[in-house]
């Protein structure tokens, strides 16, 4: 009861004299009326403005509102950052103070600051002397992997600012400047982003120091100057913005000047050009309203070569496709291809109604034929998902309407409508779709001889299909699951289009060569859906699917033979599919074709990933092609020992000519509060070797050098 009655009343005490009340408990209190000084002793207990400090013996001066501490002392905040020292005072008006021996730590980006003397001066702004800042452990009896060293530390809205910096490692200093800016808050700052430096038999000594903008909460700019000692300055630059769901884009440009001559890099007999290589990429998505969207691609690129000459750093291919499919869902389009396709679009939807208005522009990369590279350049798409029509018909409509246009060939507007009439007729267990579809296409062209033309042409499809599904339930439990459930789906499919001449019609795409087809398809799917309770909830998946099927084509069965030798070949391939898919650990796909006219099978891939089983992880990929040549092996596997050592490597061989691609091997090493990598990469042009370090909260540094052939 007498603690109590003393911690009321110190409580009322203070809070006549600030604009917030401070709260004080202690075992024991005095009060010195004549001089307005309280003193509290054991197990003080201090709170207020988001504060709780700690301490053996506290005195309070009400007319200075001052209140001093003797340690040890410990201020913690909402957040979970605190601050330790011997002894420390502070003005509980302004919240400004000064602590002896002090130790911070901020929680969120785990910074710990120790310094002789640090002083507060505002929320979250500190000013440390003779100071040591690194993420790593901080212990009196030894020193921490890395550390920062200081004469003074600024630290205010989430940057640290030095003055006479080093930089240790352990007990060595390594590095020294006079004045250092570091971001210790995971907040976007403006700043300079660790250097990364580069050797290699083509680009030789190389530097890049990239710096950060954060202009917006929404909006950062990022520079990344690169120069090569052979081939000049690599300058590139990024932009991003994220305003809101759905509205957000990424711009990146990549610009050199080059001083290299071209000596067929990739051995494809083209020689580019090498003063002016550049590469623009851009993805823009713009919510305009809550059904309707703008969207924006942007690739332009001077030399194909280029992508594979500087496919590192941050804005390299790899990099950027992961880029921008984690923030729109779609990536960039294959390296190794032609054109470049640029695309703005778009798009509306309404019920079960989707309107597309937009154009695409195809950027050639090889030195000659641009001139004869066919572009949508506008385009009007809209298409009517199912819906009832009556009773058990149903309808749906697509339209399309595109203007295709290249300098040199035929040109002009292709309109395709093709409406489509369904009738569901179950029987039964059995499910019956019949459905006739008409394609009617226009053609209004601009022949390369300088004629224009109206041409038609109106073909229909019929399709029917019939499907069956049985299926039990095993509700036993078994490998950690609650239930099972196999379905059998056999199934029966019909397709018939009409032979139509189509030899006047001009070819912008592949559909305006629509063959005659006429074919029956059968085939079964068998699923194994399972069923599993996690973090108390349902989850369904299909642990095996397994696809068969093959085609009999009546038209190749009836085929007038020219010679003795010639046969019919009515029965497509064999074509099969497996797949096993587990949570976490298991992911198994295996595709093959089989020919039953002497070619046995045709084609085979793998696809086998493995976590945590043996190895922490494993992936395997194998894939054989017949006719088109390829007999590929990709590897890469990893492993963790001693709990901070990863090995892992890769492997990449063409077993066609027996040459390796590619093969990697390297050992990371995962600190608290640092990463170390070394790799050694293999490939035909070139060996490499990397060392890269980064630092936990402060970004990373690397390097690399490269041999020749």
């Amino acid at each position: 009861m007498k603690a109590l009655w003393l911690v009321i009343m110190i409580g009322v005490l203070l809070a006549d004299s600030v604009q917030a009340a401070w709260r004080i408990e202690a075992r024991k209190l005095t009060v010195y009326h004549d001089r307005k000084i309280a003193l509290a002793e054991g197990q003080v207990v201090i709170s207020g403005r988001d504060l709780t400090i700690f301490a053996p013996r506290a005195r309070y001066e009400m007319e200075t509102k001052r209140l001093y501490l003797w340690g040890p002392v410990k201020i913690l905040t909402p957040h979970g950052d605190w601050l330790k020292g011997r002894w420390a005072f502070m003005d509980l008006r302004s919240g400004e103070g000064e602590i002896e021996g002090a130790h911070l730590f901020i929680k969120k980006d785990r910074v710990q600051v120790k310094a002789r003397k640090m002083r507060r001066l505002g929320e979250d702004h500190y000013l440390a002397y003779e100071a040591v800042i690194t993420t790593c452990e901080l212990r009196c009896e030894e020193s921490p992997p890395w550390s920062f060293h200081a004469r003074q530390v600024d630290i205010r809205e989430g940057r640290a600012r030095g003055r006479l910096v080093s930089f240790w490692v352990k007990h060595l200093p390594l590095a020294f400047s006079p004045y250092v800016s570091v971001a210790v808050k995971r907040e976007r700052k403006s700043g300079i982003l660790f250097p990364r430096l580069a050797s290699g038999s083509r680009t030789g000594v190389g530097l890049e120091i990239p710096f950060f903008l954060a202009l917006h909460d929404s909006f950062d700019l990022t520079f990344y100057p690169f120069w090569t000692s052979r081939r000049g300055l690599l300058f590139s630059a990024e932009g991003r913005w994220r305003l809101s769901e759905g509205s957000q884009g990424i711009v990146r440009y990549r610009y050199l000047h080059d001083r290299l001559e071209d000596d067929d890099y990739n051995g494809d007999g083209i020689l580019r050009g090498n003063r002016t290589r550049y590469w623009l990429t851009a993805k823009i998505d713009q919510r305009l309203s809550p059904r309707t969207d703008f969207h924006l691609d942007l690739d332009l690129l001077s030399d194909r070569d280029f992508l594979e000459e500087f496919d590192g750093g941050a804005l390299g291919f790899p990099q950027s496709h992961r880029s921008y499919t984690d923030w729109f869902g779609r990536g960039l389009e294959e390296r190794y291809q032609k054109y470049r396709t640029s695309r703005v679009w778009l798009s509306h939807r309404r019920h079960n109604t989707y309107l597309e208005v937009g154009g695409a522009y195809r950027d050639y990369v090889l030195p000659e034929g641009q001139a004869t590279v066919l572009s949508p350049l506008a385009n009007l798409y809209l298409f009517s998902m199912t819906r009832p029509l009556w009773g058990p018909l149903s309808f749906d409509l697509g339209l399309e309407n595109t203007y295709w246009y290249r300098e040199e060939g035929a040109r002009g507007l292709r309109f395709n409508f093709s409406p489509e009439v369904a009738l569901n007729l179950p029987v039964g267990p059995l499910e019956n779709r019949l459905s006739y579809r008409l394609i009617h296409t226009r053609y209004a062209v601009d022949w390369d001889n300088g004629t224009t033309e109206d041409l038609t042409r109106t073909l229909y499809e019929i399709e029917a299909e019939s499907s069956l599904e049985l299926y039990r339930v095993y509700p036993e439990e078994k490998w950690g699951l609650s239930g099972l459930r196999h379905s059998l789906r056999p199934y029966l499919r019909y397709f018939y289009r009409p032979p139509e001449n189509q030899e006047d019609l001009p070819l912008f795409q592949s559909e305006d060569r629509l063959p005659p087809v006429h074919y029956v398809e059968y085939g079964l799917l068998q699923f194994l859906t399972a069923r599993k309770y996690s973090t108390g909830r349902l989850k369904y998946w299909d642990l095996v699917r397994f696809k068969l099927y093959q085609r009999y084509d009546f038209r190749e069965a009836s085929r007038e033979l020219t010679s003795a030798e010639e046969e019919r070949r009515p029965f497509s391939n064999l074509f099969s599919e497996f797949e096993i898919r587990t949570l976490s650990r298991l992911s198994l796909r295996y595709d093959w074709v089989y020919n039953f006219y002497g070619l046995g099978l045709t084609r085979q891939e793998l696809n086998l990933s493995l976590n945590r089983v043996f190895l922490d992880h494993f992936s395997l990929g194998y894939q054989r092609d017949k006719l088109r040549g390829i007999k590929q092996l990709n590897l890469s596997a990893s492993k963790r020992f001693f709990g901070r050592i990863v090995l892992h490597g890769a492997l990449s061989r063409n077993l066609l000519r027996s040459e390796t691609s590619s093969a990697s091997l390297g050992l990371t090493y995962q600190a608290s509060c640092y990463t170390v990598d070394v790799t050694l990469g293999v490939t035909p042009k070139e060996t490499r070797f990397s060392f890269w370090i980064n630092l936990l909260g402060l970004g990373g540094y690397g390097k690399s050098f490269a041999r020749g052939p």
